[in-house]
């Protein structure tokens, strides 16, 4: 432990908590820790929570939603608890203003508790880093240790692997000029019911086994990604099986077909499916069709590089 101080109390630190999108996702061979090896391009988008961090004597978490949980079961409220651990430091009050929808597979818990680990970072006397914010953050969730570095100097872009913990950055062969249509039934997926379902209705593929999706993520690994290549090979592992279980998804996933994207396909383990659009206008209209369908939606595009 690395004993220090965080600033008065009269300081506060906002962050923003950015969501992913999956640009495809493997679930490859099971590791002896009883979770699976995972192969994908995470994204991050211009969806965001708010995060603001206090230094407090103790942990606290206020939430805009209502419906999610305000103590040790929230991965905000773990993430300073793990940080306080770590460093010797203080509690903090935490207040989360939600956009990024709960249980939709765009890492939202991950991102407000990556959020809260560099917001802590910032107001300690001793900043640990995000190399190591991300060690701590792989304690906490699979996608948190993309969520600390996503949109900061590192890039918005990174191959995914493991059970999240091994990520390289990834840059496009072209500048990213697209829009993604993020499209969000009101019918949360949990992560764990989808992993359990995976393993219990097909053999889960080993490392050998690559797809083209694999083989082309795989030699792209740490350089550039061609996003036409990509698009034509996407795949989720989990789609098949939500929208089998969830007919709200497969007509998302239907609706979103019919206004011709560049690509489509969904997000972590649902429910939000996407598509790609490369013209501004295209990507409003199928919000148009979606919201006319009753669908919550937000039209995003890809972040890149920010300040950490």
């Amino acid at each position: 432990m690395s004993h220090q101080s965080l600033t008065n109390d009269s300081s506060r630190c906002l962050e923003r908590a950015y969501a992913k999108v999956n640009l495809g996702l493997k679930v490859l061979s099971p590791r002896q820790d009883g979770f699976h090896d995972l192969l994908s391009i995470f994204q991050a988008v211009s969806l965001y929570d708010t995060v603001s961090v206090t230094p407090a004597q103790d942990i606290s978490l206020a939430c805009s939603d209502n419906s999610l949980p305000t103590g040790p079961s929230n991965l905000a409220w773990r993430a300073a608890d793990i940080y306080r651990r770590e460093t010797g430091t203080r509690g903090c009050r935490i207040e989360l203003t939600k956009q990024i929808p709960a249980g939709a597979g765009l890492g939202g818990g991950s991102a407000d508790a990556a959020a809260v680990l560099r917001g802590l970072d910032r107001l300690a006397s001793r900043p640990l880093g995000l190399d190591q914010l991300a060690e701590l953050g792989a304690r906490i969730g699979s996608d948190v240790p993309f969520s600390v570095l996503g949109g900061t100097r590192h890039g918005g872009t990174m191959m995914v692997e493991g059970r999240g913990e091994r990520l390289s950055r990834q840059l496009w062969a072209v500048p990213p000029k697209w829009w993604y249509v993020l499209v969000c039934p009101p019918d949360p997926v949990s992560t764990d019911w989808a992993f359990a379902e995976l393993s219990r209705t097909r053999q889960i593929q080993s490392l050998s086994d690559l797809t083209p999706y694999a083989t082309l993520i795989g030699s792209a690994r740490g350089g550039y990604l061609d996003a036409d290549k990509l698009w034509s090979v996407l795949e989720n592992d989990f789609q098949p099986l939500v929208e089998d279980t969830k007919p709200i998804v497969a007509r998302a996933s239907q609706l979103l077909a019919d206004t011709a994207p560049l690509a489509q396909s969904m997000s972590g383990s649902g429910s939000t499916v996407y598509g790609i659009y490369d013209d501004r206008s295209a990507a409003r209209r199928a919000e148009s069709v979606l919201c006319d369908a009753e669908y919550p939606v937000f039209v995003c595009t890809p972040v890149e590089s920010m300040d950490p």
